[in-house]
């Protein structure tokens, strides 16, 4: 830049030095716009959460399997899993806002709507009650459990479900048994194979565990084939409205991981392995073969299951009473799957 004829050489170099201060800052600012819409971009992208609920091989494996083989990737979907111990704590997390889905069961399901949760099951893996009573040897039969010390899961699990349906089966309540509140199954069992308490319930994988620590099956509720909504995968309404193609996508690819799970046994065990934290390999192998007799192909829950949930529930609780299945149901997207020839495509019969 030359000076024209009035200007002083103080005033060129004040206007150079204001342009060049001028042209840092909007170099800075540009830095910040970018590295703000960085941020935010990187904020839409996040994972979205989803909740499993218990470290059981006989629970949760099919979430961890659409995890760690790729399924849900496939699908077009950025899924993060988080361990909450316990259905109704993950329910409640739901609710909360804290996570997209969770793995649940339908009690858990079912109690966070009469609660007032806005939310709903839009897919079910297993429609049925595996669960065992195992105790100590000297109990022989159901009625043996009056009096005795169970440890329990916390209210609206499946465990606590199964727990509630046995007792009535022999006309026992909570209040003729000893119960003390323990939490996940592996941890029921090592509380009775440790002499802390005398009996529990659990499903296959607990079931092992307990036999290699010297306890007995006191009664195979399985044998019952009681219709019950069992692992589901429950989402907020809002999330349906705001962005039903992303449970879309989710709903399909649970249906294609319940596919793979029957179909690839070793690559299963591995991710088992990995989310039991090494438990032994024959329990592993049994608890697959147990899990993959129960998933459903076309993932549609179960009404009958649900209520007889809620009929258990009316005892206790009398919004239960009036209240139906199809009020925490959304099944257009299972719908979907037929419709639109997916579980024709994974060789699902109709």
């Amino acid at each position: 830049m030359y000076p024209l004829p009035y200007e002083s050489k103080a005033t060129v170099k004040t206007e150079v030095a204001v342009k060049t201060r001028f042209l840092r800052i909007f170099a800075w600012v540009g830095v910040g716009i970018t590295a703000w819409t960085g941020l935010s971009l990187a904020a839409e992208r996040k994972p979205s959460l989803l909740a499993y609920i218990s470290d059981s091989a006989n629970a949760s494996p099919a979430y961890w399997v659409a995890k760690e083989r790729g399924l849900f990737k496939k699908h077009g979907l950025d899924i993060e899993l988080i361990y909450i111990s316990g259905s109704t704590r993950g329910v409640q997390s739901l609710i909360a806002g804290d996570v997209a889905f969770v793995g649940a069961v339908g009690t858990s399901a079912l109690y966070g709507k009469l609660a007032g949760g806005d939310i709903a099951i839009v897919n079910s893996l297993t429609n049925t009650l595996p669960y065992y009573i195992i105790g100590k040897p000297e109990i022989k039969s159901v009625e043996d459990l009056r009096g005795r010390s169970a440890a329990i899961h916390i209210p609206g699990t499946a465990a606590d479900f199964a727990l509630r349906l046995a007792l009535r089966q022999q006309r026992l309540s909570l209040s003729d048994i000893k119960a003390v509140t323990v939490g996940a199954g592996s941890a029921r069992v090592t509380a009775v194979t440790s002499g802390q308490l005398e009996w529990t319930v659990g499903q296959e994988a607990e079931r092992l565990m307990g036999e290699k620590g010297g306890l007995k099956v006191i009664l195979d509720m399985a044998k019952l084939k009681i219709p019950f909504q069992l692992t589901c995968t429950v989402t907020s309404r809002k999330l349906i409205r705001e962005n039903p193609d992303m449970v879309q996508r989710l709903v399909r690819a649970m249906a294609e991981t319940v596919h793979y799970y029957k179909n690839h046994k070793e690559e299963v065990i591995k991710v088992l392995q990995k989310y039991t934290r090494g438990q032994d390999r024959t329990v592993l192998e049994k608890s697959y073969a147990a899990y993959r007799d129960l998933l459903v192909d076309d993932t549609y829950p179960t009404v009958e299951g649900l209520r007889n949930i809620l009929d258990i529930q009316a005892e206790i609780e009398p919004k239960a009473a009036k209240a139906k299945p199809e009020d925490i149901l959304d099944l257009r997207f299972v719908d979907d799957l037929k419709k639109s020839g997916f579980l024709a495509q994974l060789g699902v019969k109709s």
